[in-house]
């Protein structure tokens, strides 16, 4: 994914990479699992404990074991409210998942990535990367792509060249080419590009004219037939248009 790291600060972004490494998955951490992911002494990782102890981020579950505190409910609510449109995005999602008998996401671009804020999933649901609250990168994706497709030429490029590893000239030139197609026809297409086998397409949503997200429907590749998926694809733009007159009348 792209990024540019910050200077100086080595020990700051350690505590925030522990701190991140608490999940739905793995609530739970040790102190050997810390070592073993960061590469550090057992010093450290006490130290780096200590810290997120002080500031009432984590607690000791057991002698050696941790636990995020219930301070991060906190920051969690202060997340959510910034979710933009996730409430407004959810029952239009039910919707479209509900019509075309798959999962349905609503995203948006934060900083350089994108993340999953909704999700509305089938009777079939099948195992995505796109989650709510995952990062994702930008260049990868029919949703993803289409938010990538709205930044500026300079802006993209600044984008690509962050990349690491960095894309082959012939991969930049095409991606380049279809990011720019994607700008006009405001609808995108792709197939194994994050999860082998999943299918997915993706339509932009606009308000006050500015790119805010994007609704996308994925699906295993088999299960969805030439018609099936121009179907989808006629739902998805639907459903772009219907969120974005949904938002028009909350503003």
């Amino acid at each position: 994914m792209a990024s540019q790291r910050t200077k100086g600060v080595d020990s700051a972004r350690r505590v925030l990479e522990i701190l991140l490494q608490f999940s739905q998955s793995k609530p739970e951490l040790t102190v050997d699992e810390i070592i073993e992911v960061h590469g550090i002494s057992l010093p450290s990782a006490y130290r780096y404990l200590s810290l997120l102890r002080e500031m009432y981020l984590i607690e000791e579950r057991g002698k050696g074991s941790y636990v995020l505190s219930p301070e991060i409910l906190q920051l969690a609510q202060a997340a959510e409210r910034t979710l933009d449109y996730r409430v407004e995005a959810q029952p239009v999602l039910d919707r479209l998942s509900a019509s075309t008998n798959e999962t349905a996401l609503y995203l948006r671009q934060l900083n350089d990535a994108a993340v999953c804020l909704a999700i509305s999933e089938s009777d079939h649901a099948i195992n995505i990367s796109f989650q709510p609250g995952h990062v994702m990168p930008l260049h990868a994706g029919a949703a993803a792509k289409v938010l990538l497709a709205g930044f500026s030429k300079t802006r993209r490029a600044q984008y690509l060249d962050r990349l690491e590893p960095a894309l082959e000239p012939a991969a930049r030139e095409r991606l380049d080419d279809e990011l720019t197609a994607l700008r006009g026809s405001r609808f995108a297409v792709s197939e194994g590009e994050v999860d082998e086998g999943v299918w997915a397409c993706a339509a932009p949503v606009y308000a006050r004219g500015q790119l805010i997200g994007a609704v996308s429907v994925v699906a295993p590749a088999y299960r969805v037939g030439e018609d099936a998926r121009a179907s989808i694809g006629a739902s998805v733009r639907a459903t772009a248009q219907e969120l974005e007159a949904v938002l028009a009348d909350v503003h």
